[in-house]
C-alpha cells in the first residue's frame, strides 16, 4: 500500500507519483513480477509518518509501470488506476504498508434517462471548461466524448481537473451511487465553468482598459 499526498489515483488514470519517503521506496523496490499496489490518499498532506486513522480506507489498486531514480534518490512512479477497493483491515506498517482489502466499485447502474441526461451535461460542461481553459490539452475532451460508461466519465473528469482539491476527489471516488456521483461531478463542474467565465471576463476587461490607455508601461506590465 502506497500511501500519498494532495492525490487521488482513480481506474484507468495513469498519474505520476513522487515517492520520497524510505518506506514507500522500500515498498517499490519490493516489487517483482507483479506491479500491483494500492495507493490511498492520506487525509492530512502534512503528515509525514502517517498511521492507519491518517488514511482514507478508499483507495485504487493500480499497476506500476515505469519507475523513474530521481537524482535525489526519491523515485518518480507511473500507476495506472485498475479498480477502487476498501481497506478492511492494515495487517502491516512496517517497513512498508500493508493490509487486507475487497472490492469497492459498488453496483453497477442501470441505464435511464436521467443517468443519460446528467451523463450529457457532465461532457458538455467539461467540453466547455476544456476549450475556455489554456491549460487543458483539447484531446481531454475527446477522450470523454469516447466514454459510454457513466461511472468511468465521472473519473475520468475528476482525475482531469486540476482545480479539484483532493477531499472533493476522494468524496467522488468514494460515493458508490452512479447517479449521486454524476450529479456530484456537475456541481463541480458548474463552480468551475462560472469561475472561469468571470475570470476571462475580467482578463477581458483588463486588456480593454489597457487599450484605452496606449502606451501605459502600467498595462504593458499586466
Amino acid at each position: 500500500m502506497l500511501p500519498v499526498r494532495d492525490t487521488v489515483l482513480f481506474p484507468h488514470a495513469v498519474l505520476p507519483l513522487t515517492v520520497g519517503r524510505e518506506s514507500s521506496i522500500q515498498l517499490i523496490n519490493s516489487l517483482g513480477e507483479d506491479k500491483t499496489i494500492i495507493v490511498v490518499a492520506q487525509k492530512e498532506a502534512r503528515v509525514d509518518v502517517p498511521q492507519p486513522g491518517d488514511l482514507y480506507v478508499l483507495g485504487t489498486l493500480a499497476t506500476v509501470h515505469k519507475v523513474v531514480k530521481m537524482p535525489n534518490q526519491s523515485l518518480f512512479v507511473f500507476a495506472e488506476g485498475v479498480e477502487r477497493v476498501r481497506m478492511t483491515q492494515f495487517t502491516q506498517e512496517n517497513p512498508v504498508y500493508a493490509g487486507q482489502v475487497r472490492d469497492g466499485t459498488g453496483s453497477h447502474v442501470a441505464a435511464s434517462p436521467e443517468i443519460e441526461a446528467l451523463s450529457r451535461n457532465v461532457l458538455t460542461l467539461f467540453q466547455q471548461i476544456v476549450a475556455g481553459s489554456p491549460t487543458l490539452s483539447d484531446e481531454l475532451a475527446t477522450v470523454a466524448m469516447n466514454i459510454d460508461e457513466p461511472g468511468r466519465l465521472v473519473d475520468f473528469v475528476a482525475s482531469s481537473l486540476p482545480s479539484l482539491a483532493t477531499p472533493d476527489k476522494q468524496d467522488v471516488l468514494e460515493t458508490d451511487d452512479v447517479r449521486v456521483r454524476l450529479d456530484k461531478i456537475n456541481q463541480h463542474l458548474a463552480k468551475e465553468l462560472e469561475v472561469q467565465q468571470l475570470r476571462n471576463k475580467i482578463q477581458s476587461k483588463s486588456k480593454i482598459a489597457c487599450s484605452r490607455r496606449s502606451g501605459s508601461t502600467t498595462c504593458a506590465s499586466r
